[in-house]
C-alpha cells in the first residue's frame, strides 16, 4: 500500500477507534436529539434551502410527520415567486431577511458546504444540514434517504472495512472516510468540495477502449459528460433509462450523434435489479424517477448479468435512486468476470457507499 493509501487506512482506523469509545447510550441519544440541540429554540420553524428533489422529499416527509415548513430558499431565479410542494420559493437574501433570526435553515443539498456558508454570510443564525433532521424523524426518512442511523454504522465495521478495501485510488478512499465521519459525527467541514456536475462520475482517466454503461441515463446528460471526459475516444456507450419520456430523449440524443460515434451507442429501456421481472415505476420524466411499491407505470427490470450487452462494460456509472444494491446483486457474475479479465475494470455506484451506509 502506498503512503497515501496508508494515510486513509489510518484515518479509517482512527474513526472506528473513536466510534468504539463513545458509549452506546450517548450515541443513541445524540442521533435522536442532535437536530433539536443544533436548532434550539426554533426547531419547529424550518426553512429548506434547496427546492430540488431532496428538498421536496424532505418537505413531504415533514408533512407526514405533522410539520409544515415556512418556505423554500433556492438559488435558481426561475423558481423565485413560485411554489414547490405547496410552499413558496424565496430568493435566499429575502428568506434570510424574513426568517434568518427566527427559523432553522436546513440545507437540503447533498454536499451543502457552499450553501451553508452562503446562508451564514447572509446573516442566518441557525444553519444545519438535512442529516440530523432525518435522524430525528427516522421512521419517515431513513428508509428512503440513503442514510442510516449512526448506531447501525457502528454495528457494521467489518462490512464497511471490506467496502473500503474495494477502492484502489486514494481520492475514493478519502471520500469514503469523509462520508463516514459526516454520517456518524455530522463532521461537515471535512467533506471534499463539490465537483463540477460534469465531473461527478469521472474520477479516473478514460481509456480508448472504454465501454461506458450509464445506469440511470436520463436524457443523456451523463453520457454527454463522458464524451467530454473521454474526448470522444471510446469503444461503446450503453445507456439504461426505464422512464419512457426520458428514454425517448436519450434515444433521440444518441441518434443525433455523428458517425462513427452513433454506431457505437445503445439505449436500453430497462430498470436494473436482482431479478428479471416487471416492476412498478414512478415515472416523473426527471432524475427522481424510480422503482417503487406503487408506481405510475410498469417497466421491464433486468439483471445486469442478463443484459444483451453489445460489448461488456469496463466502466459502470450507477445512479438509480436507491436501487443500486439490488442492481449490483443482479450483476454479480458480470462484475466478477470483468474483474478477472481486466484489473482496470471499475464501477462507480453513485448515491451509495455500499449498502452499509444506506
Amino acid at each position: 500500500m502506498s503512503s497515501q493509501g496508508a494515510a486513509s487506512a489510518t484515518q479509517l482506523d482512527e474513526f472506528f477507534a473513536t466510534v468504539r469509545s463513545e458509549p452506546r447510550e450517548e450515541m443513541i441519544s445524540r442521533e435522536r436529539n442532535m437536530f433539536d440541540r443544533l436548532t434550539y429554540p426554533v426547531s419547529n420553524s424550518i426553512v429548506l434551502f434547496g427546492a430540488g428533489y431532496l428538498g421536496r422529499f424532505i418537505a413531504e416527509g415533514l408533512r407526514q410527520a405533522g410539520i409544515s415548513i415556512k418556505a423554500f430558499a433556492d438559488n435558481n431565479p426561475n423558481l423565485w415567486g413560485k411554489e414547490v410542494a405547496g410552499f413558496p420559493v424565496l430568493k435566499p437574501a429575502d428568506a434570510a431577511r424574513q426568517y434568518g433570526q427566527n427559523s432553522s435553515f436546513v440545507v437540503t443539498v447533498y454536499n451543502g458546504s457552499a450553501a451553508r456558508k452562503q446562508l451564514r454570510d447572509l446573516g442566518c443564525a441557525i444553519v444545519v444540514p438535512f442529516v440530523p433532521l432525518c435522524w430525528k424523524y427516522g421512521e419517515v426518512f431513513i428508509p428512503q434517504s440513503q442514510l442510516d442511523y449512526p448506531h447501525l454504522i457502528r454495528n457494521s465495521e467489518e462490512e464497511i472495512r471490506r467496502c473500503f478495501a474495494l477502492f484502489s485510488d486514494e481520492a475514493s478512499r478519502e471520500e469514503f472516510v469523509s462520508q463516514l465521519k459526516f454520517r456518524y459525527w455530522l463532521e461537515m467541514e471535512g467533506m471534499p468540495a463539490p465537483k463540477p456536475p460534469a465531473q461527478t462520475y469521472f474520477l479516473v482517466p478514460a481509456r480508448a477502449d472504454e465501454v461506458f454503461a450509464d445506469c440511470g441515463a436520463l436524457d443523456g446528460d451523463s453520457i454527454r459528460a463522458f464524451l467530454a471526459h473521454s474526448h470522444n475516444q471510446f469503444a461503446h456507450v450503453i445507456g439504461f433509462e426505464p422512464d419512457p419520456n426520458s428514454n425517448k430523449l436519450l434515444s433521440s440524443y444518441l441518434a443525433e450523434l455523428p458517425d462513427p460515434m452513433r454506431s457505437r451507442t445503445t439505449a436500453f429501456p430497462y430498470a436494473l435489479g436482482n431479478a428479471n421481472t416487471w416492476a412498478e415505476y414512478d415515472a416523473t420524466s426527471s432524475a427522481a424517477s424510480k422503482i417503487t411499491i406503487v408506481g405510475t407505470t410498469k417497466v421491464e427490470c433486468r439483471r445486469l448479468d442478463d443484459v444483451p450487452w453489445p460489448k461488456k462494460p469496463t466502466y459502470i456509472k450507477m445512479d438509480i435512486e436507491g436501487a443500486e444494491p439490488e442492481a449490483l446483486e443482479g450483476g454479480r457474475h458480470l462484475l466478477a468476470s470483468q474483474l478477472r479479465s481486466s484489473q482496470s475494470a471499475y464501477t462507480t455506484a453513485a448515491s451509495t457507499c455500499g449498502r452499509f451506509l444506506r
